[in-house]
């Protein structure tokens, strides 16, 4: 059991990378520091003011947050970028019990730090927790749904982890989680939390594409520096949205109070 300096558990660490974040970052730390016992972040070289605002919310005491920098290099989404590398340093100076793998354009509904810590003291068995994704599509009153052969935009998302069970596969783009070494899929000893939603805006807040995101060939926009073309259909696959009138989680609420609702 591992302790802050405060001797307080560290329970929950939350992990993510971090690569010219600066719209994001502001809101992510605002929205993890209600939960989180420690915060844990690796820059890939931002040229934003990403680094800024991580060293000011270092000032503050609670929760822990702890960053390092090392420079991506190569094509963006590519074996070059080593992310798998990237996420397993992170596991490897994570100190909590359980490891909540969150990426800065990610928000978990506000019943989280409730359902968590009641599961933690009933189950003393499962590795791996799963939530219901939620990914915008151009605006935050519309969602992606998944379609045959594109199964990424809905359904369950393991994201939340034992520390000691887990590492990233190294050998793809976009690397996956192995648990014992085993990918998600074959693990029994696992949960799911529906009623805790992720949301996912990276497509809906901000510039809504990033300049090193070359992975969007559906927004006829692959080098991140046109504006993104919701309406474009690819000629291979399907799109298909609906609309949302569901909630979203306080910190997004604050945001966009006076903005757009």
């Amino acid at each position: 059991m591992e302790m802050n300096n405060g001797g307080k558990e560290i329970l929950l660490s939350v992990i993510s990378p971090v690569l010219n974040e600066e719209f994001f970052l502001p809101l992510y730390l605002e929205a993890v520091a209600a939960y989180a016992d420690e915060i844990l972040l690796l820059d890939g070289g931002s040229q934003d003011n990403s680094l800024e605002i991580i060293e000011n919310f270092q000032r503050k005491k609670e929760p822990v947050l702890r960053y390092w920098r090392l420079p991506q290099t190569g094509l963006p989404y590519s074996t070059e970028w080593n992310e798998g590398f990237r996420r397993n340093f992170l596991l490897s100076k994570a100190r909590g019990r359980w490891v909540l793998a969150l990426d800065v354009d990610e928000f978990l509904s506000d019943n989280f730090s409730k359902v968590f810590r009641e599961m933690i003291i009933k189950d003393e068995q499962s590795l791996l927790i799963g939530f219901s994704l939620l990914c915008f599509w151009g605006d935050i009153f519309t969602v992606r749904l998944n379609v045959r052969k594109d199964p990424h935009w809905e359904g369950v998302i393991y994201r939340l982890f034992r520390r000691e069970a887990a590492a990233y596969d190294t050998r793809g783009n976009h690397c996956l989680l192995l648990i014992n070494n085993q990918y998600p899929a074959y693990i029994e000893d696992k949960r799911e939390l529906r009623e805790i939603i992720l949301y996912h805006y990276h497509y809906a807040l901000g510039s809504r594409i990033k300049s090193n995101d070359n992975r969007r060939q559906d927004l006829n926009c692959l080098d991140g520096q046109q504006k993104p073309n919701f309406s474009y259909r690819p000629d291979n696959y399907l799109i298909k949205t609906s609309r949302y009138r569901g909630d979203h989680p306080t910190t997004i609420k604050k945001y966009l109070k006076g903005r757009l609702l």
